[in-house]
């Protein structure tokens, strides 16, 4: 069972998904340079994962492609075109003195929102205004 990894025109084939995700994400952060973290999206259809960078609570930069085994024959999924995966999340911020007062307002605010489909990505910076928690979500 190998995986796929591509990422501008560059093609990797590891062994483990834990290794082509950190080769995706070693890839990106030596072409980007400066990041603050990770997106990481899985299609379940077609078992693929999509990893991007993010800076300053937005993706930047081109995405690199991690291709998993078919889901269904245990295969690679062959690929015969180029695809876009354009996603439309939402952001939220949190500021708080305290890591644990950032972590409150997150929960009390995710509490009063039950429309909320899913959360996609978690970012933590610390800054001159305090402890970050950015939340992005769909709903």
């Amino acid at each position: 069972m190998a995986y796929r990894v591509e990422y501008n025109g560059e093609d990797y084939e590891l062994a483990t998904l834990d290794a082509a995700l950190q080769a995706a994400r070693q890839a990106i952060a030596d072409d980007i340079r400066r990041l603050d973290g990770w997106t990481v999206d899985h299609d379940d259809t077609i078992n693929d994962w999509f990893v991007q960078a993010v800076l300053d609570g937005r993706r930047v930069g081109p995405t690199a492609v991690v291709y998993g085994p078919d889901p269904v024959a245990g295969g690679p999924v062959p690929r015969t075109r180029a695809a876009v995966y354009e996603e439309w999340e939402r952001r939220v911020i949190f500021v708080g003195d305290t890591p644990a007062e950032a972590f409150a307002l997150a929960a009390d605010w995710l509490e009063r929102r039950p429309g909320i489909e899913a959360i996609g990505d978690v970012g933590w910076h610390h800054t001159a205004d305090g402890h970050q928690l950015r939340l992005y979500y769909r709903g």
